[in-house]
């Protein structure tokens, strides 16, 4: 169940000594949302939010072989 999690928590471990922090995680954010907020007014517009999205996952082709 935690393995879909890895990567986050490894990104959030700066010093990587496998114990984020909240100190480690609250620069992390303010990071990103000082990367979101594209004007700097310390504001999020919608436009802006989006761009917090994860992205999406190219989907596979449907290689089901079933007939009807």
């Amino acid at each position: 169940m935690m393995a879909t999690r890895t990567d986050g928590f490894r990104a959030l471990d700066v010093d990587g000594n496998n114990l984020p922090t909240f100190e480690e995680w609250a620069v992390t954010t303010s990071d990103r949302f000082a990367e979101m907020d594209g004007n700097g007014d310390s504001k999020l517009t919608p436009a802006e939010f989006a761009t917090s999205a994860p992205k999406p996952k190219p989907r596979s082709a449907n290689t089901c072989a079933c007939t009807s």
